[in-house]
């Protein structure tokens, strides 16, 4: 086990690590990367990276405090969920009632890969490439709608 100290300093390096794999990782695709995270410009709506014991995600959530706009965003986007889910196979995993670690109810849409800890350095590499290559593709699924999104539920 890891001391709350030894755990956030491990944090700290993975984020540092993988920030030095997204400028690798725009080499490769030829293209800058600029993760959009929090900055949908809908209050509610953001892009996530998750990591739990031994299961890493990437998701869209809804997490607006007001239940009938985060439904009302979740229908919204299901109007559109074959642009999200395009690209994937498998899927994307859509969950309309998600209760998180600090008892929020959310609504997600995610890919998740089991077997991967990021306390294992080892598993570093895939947990990059899983992050970098899905969260890249659901944030230009997302852009592709964000406008419509934001004309509906602009801040």
């Amino acid at each position: 086990m890891y001391s709350k100290e030894e755990n956030r300093l491990l944090r700290q390096e993975f984020w540092t690590t993988f920030d030095k794999y997204t400028q690798y990782y725009e080499k490769k695709n030829g293209a800058p990367i600029k993760w959009m995270l929090y900055k949908t410009g809908i209050k509610g709506l953001e892009l996530k990276f998750d990591m739990a014991a031994q299961t890493i995600k990437v998701c869209i959530e809804l997490n607006h405090k007001n239940e009938e706009r985060r439904f009302s965003m979740l229908v919204f986007l299901d109007t559109y969920r074959s642009i999200i889910n395009q690209g994937f196979d498998p899927e994307p995993i859509w969950n309309d009632d998600l209760l998180t670690d600090s008892n929020k109810t959310v609504a997600q849409v995610y890919l998740e890969k089991k077997g991967l800890n990021f306390h294992n350095r080892d598993h570093w590499p895939a947990i990059f490439e899983f992050m970098a290559s899905n969260m890249l593709r659901l944030q230009t699924n997302l852009q592709n709608i964000l406008p419509l999104l934001q004309e509906e539920f602009g801040r």
